[in-house]
C-alpha cells in the first residue's frame, strides 16, 4: 500500500486493513513457524558438532604446540651445555682434529642464530618448519661425525649421546610440528563450517521468534483494533491514547511531532 493511498483512507478503513492483515499471519503464521523449527531441530546439531570438531582440533593444536615448544626448549639447554663439554674436550685434546665444516660454520652458533629466529621472529607455519628442519639437518651431521671419532676415544661417549639426545628431542619437535600443521587446517576448516551454520542459525531462530511473537499477539491487536473501531479513535480515557491528535495538530498548522530542541552552543569561546 502506497502512502497517497493510505492518507485517503478513513481511521476505520485502516483499522479493517490492519485487522485483515493479523487475520492472513494467523494462517501463515504457524506452517512458517513449523517449517523454522524443523529447520532448527536439523540445523543445532550440526552447529554444535562443529563447534566440538572445532575446539577439539584447536585444543590438539595447542598440544601440540607445546609439546613442540617443550622439545625445543629441553634441546636448546642441552646444546648449551654440550657446547661447554666440547670446549673442554677440544681444551684437553680429547677432541682431535676438529671438522673444518664446524669449524667454519660454527655449529652452536649457528644453532643459536636459528634459535632467536623461531623464538623472536613473528613465522608462519612452513617457516617455522623450515628452520625446524634446518636444525635437525645440523645437529644429525654433526652427530655422524662424532660418531666416526668414538672408536679412538671412548671418553666422549657422554658428547656423543648427549648430540643423540639432542637430535631425537628436535625430531619430536619437528614431529609435533608437522601434527601441528594437519590440524591447523582441520581446526579452520571445522571453524569455517560452524560459522556458516551458526549464520543460518542465527536467521532461523530471528524468524522463528519474530512469528512466534506476531502470532501471539495477533489476539490482541485485533481486540486492540476492533475496541477503537467501535469506540472511536480520539481520546477514550482508558489510556490507549488520542490517535487523532497529529491530525488536529496537522490541521490546526500545527507539526504532527514534537519539536526537538535546538543543539546547544559549543563553550569554550570558540569562534564560529
Amino acid at each position: 500500500m502506497d502512502v497517497s493511498t493510505l492518507l485517503a483512507m478513513t481511521p476505520e478503513e485502516v483499522a479493517q486493513a490492519i485487522i485483515a492483515r493479523r487475520h492472513e499471519l494467523v494462517e501463515v503464521l504457524p506452517e512458517i513457524i513449523r517449517e523454522r523449527k524443523k529447520e532448527l531441530d536439523y540445523l543445532n546439531p550440526l552447529v554444535e558438532e562443529t563447534l566440538r570438531g572445532r575446539d577439539s582440533a584447536t585444543n590438539n593444536v595447542q598440544n601440540f604446540k607445546q609439546n613442540r615448544n617443550s622439545s625445543h626448549g629441553e634441546a636448546k639447554e642441552l646444546r648449551v651445555k654440550l657446547s661447554e663439554l666440547r670446549k673442554s674436550l677440544i681444551a684437553e685434546d680429547r677432541l682431535k682434529n676438529p671438522n673444518p665444516g664446524w669449524a667454519k660454520e660454527k655449529l652452536a652458533s649457528k644453532l643459536a642464530d636459528l634459535d632467536e629466529k623461531l623464538e623472536t621472529s613473528a613465522l608462519d607455519i612452513n617457516s617455522e618448519r623450515k628452520l625446524l628442519k634446518e636444525m635437525r639437518e645440523l645437529t644429525r651431521s654433526h652427530e655422524e661425525w662424532v660418531a666416526n671419532r668414538i672408536e679412538s676415544d671412548p671418553e666422549m661417549k657422554e658428547y656423543q649421546e648427549g648430540w643423540k639426545k639432542h637430535r631425537e628431542l628436535l625430531d619430536a619437535a619437528n614431529s609435533s610440528h608437522e601434527k601441528l600443521v594437519e590440524l591447523a587446517k582441520i581446526s579452520e576448516e571445522h571453524h569455517t563450517k560452524y560459522e556458516e551454520h551458526r549464520d543460518v542459525q542465527k536467521i532461523a531462530y530471528g524468524q522463528y521468534n519474530r512469528s512466534k511473537s506476531l502470532l501471539s499477539s495477533a489476539d490482541d491487536i485485533v481486540s486492540y483494533w476492533n475496541h477503537r473501531i467501535d469506540n472511536g479513535f480520539g481520546d477514550l480515557k482508558d489510556g490507549t491514547g488520542d490517535l487523532l491528535a497529529a491530525a488536529r495538530f496537522v490541521s490546526e498548522g500545527k507539526t504532527s511531532s514534537m519539536p526537538r530542541p535546538p543543539p546547544k552552543e559549543k563553550s569554550g569561546g570558540e569562534e564560529e
